[in-house]
């Protein structure tokens, strides 16, 4: 009898879905029991080389099995059509629908949320009937509507919510914008982004004119750089790890480009015999940052206006510490060739310091073709054309990231972190 492959993927789900529950019960980690309000799983939260593999395999087995049934045209119209979902969910999230249901897992009437919401009733009622029937909301009883644990997620967390905003609304816009931007030469970095085409004018420039969206959009985000950026958490790690700290060493970070120091002030925290200066060409960044950091770390973080481009000299490593470490955290995947030469050269005569400065690049990669599953691979795929889209960069692939870096002084040595897409240059 020749192959289901239907019953082949499914029966490859349910083993996948019972090596997953094996895994979490070795790690006493209870299955989601549901998406209710109030639900929580460390599934959600907890990064495990293992547990990732599995969970990543058993969606991808599940979206395999979704396309085999609905057929060519079936899998075109779903995957054109949550359109209309995205547009219905921004509409709640922009006139604040949701924080107007209760949190205690109550239900409200489509009246009485229309009336504080000065919404229409029967717009709004087919507005969250859509999102209800995706999971996000409930309609347990007809025109009363409920929160899941998905809505409560974007109640309680603002940042995250701003996030989905920007999503929905100025990324969204711009994608439209993509097939336009195409239709005459438009080399990466020289050429116009789509975000341009479609807003008049670049990304950061649109949002300095939009205050209220560009405060919007600092909050989405500060909340990927805590809950979706792995990058961060590379960062600790790898201090945590170094020798100058296993040693007991005292190094200072001088964090390039460090914004409002957010960062620089959370890693003051873990490490507290650390110093940490943040410098940025912004004036209002600095400014910003410094009343916002806490009284009790001004001794042990600086701020300072820096021009990102000016030569650091070896006067300013200060003979205090046993070494510095030049933090660049997302800063150089927005700048072309020429201009990141300039940026690392710029560093090179600081690092002639008796102490052995060195450099930790914390940044976006692009995998090459086949690195990962095709499921996998799609969301850096996605990042791709999003950034390209957004501010018509290149992203680098690991192996142009060290000829870029060894082309710009003969003396680097560069050393790659995990993950497996990168390779070491010597």
């Amino acid at each position: 009898m020749d192959e289901n492959i239907l019953v082949t993927t499914a029966e490859q789900i349910l083993a996948s879905t019972s090596e997953l529950s094996k895994q979490l019960k070795d790690v006493n980690i209870p299955p989601p029991d549901s998406l209710n309000i109030g639900a929580t799983s460390s599934l959600w939260t907890t990064h495990d080389e293992k547990l990732d593999v599995l969970k990543s395999k058993v969606i991808a087995l599940s979206q395999s099995l979704g396309a085999l049934l609905e057929g060519p045209h079936g899998f075109l119209h779903e995957y054109v059509s949550v359109n209309w979902e995205h547009g219905a969910l921004y509409t709640l999230l922009d006139h604040n629908v949701l924080e107007h249901i209760p949190l205690d897992g109550s239900t409200i009437p489509i009246a009485q949320l229309a009336q504080e919401t000065g919404l229409p009733a029967n717009k709004l009622l087919r507005i969250c009937r859509l999102v209800a029937t995706t999971g996000i909301l409930r309609e347990p009883t007809e025109g009363d509507f409920a929160h899941t644990a998905i809505s409560e997620t974007l109640v309680e967390d603002q940042g995250y919510k701003s996030f989905i905003a920007f999503q929905l609304f100025e990324t969204r816009v711009a994608s439209a914008h993509l097939a336009d931007s195409l239709r005459k030469p438009n080399p990466f970095w020289t050429g116009e982004a789509a975000f341009e085409l479609a807003w008049g004018m670049p990304m950061y420039d649109w949002h300095r004119k939009n205050p209220e969206m560009g405060k919007r959009f600092a909050e989405a985000m500060g909340s990927v750089s805590k809950s979706l950026d792995a990058g961060n958490d590379m960062v600790i790690e790898w201090i945590k790890g170094s020798d100058y700290v296993r040693n007991g060493k005292k190094p200072c970070i001088i964090e390039i480009q460090g914004k409002t120091g957010a960062f620089s002030s959370q890693l003051a925290t873990i490490f507290p015999d650390m110093q940490f200066e943040v410098q940025d060409t912004s004036a209002d960044l600095i400014g910003r940052g410094q009343k916002l950091l806490e009284a009790e770390l001004k001794w042990q973080v600086i701020l300072s206006q820096r021009d990102l481009f000016a030569t650091r000299k070896v006067e300013e490593i200060s003979n205090r510490h046993d070494t510095t470490i030049f933090l660049l955290r997302g800063v150089l995947w927005n700048h072309p060739d020429d201009e990141v030469l300039t940026i690392l050269q710029s560093i090179l005569p600081a690092m002639k310091h008796h102490t052995k400065p060195l450099i930790l690049i914390s940044d976006l990669v692009s995998p090459s073709w086949a690195t990962f599953e095709t499921h996998v691979e799609r969301a850096f795929r996605r990042r791709d054309v999003t950034l390209m889209t957004m501010h018509n960069v290149q992203q680098r692939k690991s192996t142009e990231w060290g000829n870029l870096i060894q082309s710009a002084s003969a003396e680097f040595k560069v050393r790659f972190l995990p993950p497996a897409c990168c390779e070491n240059f010597n």
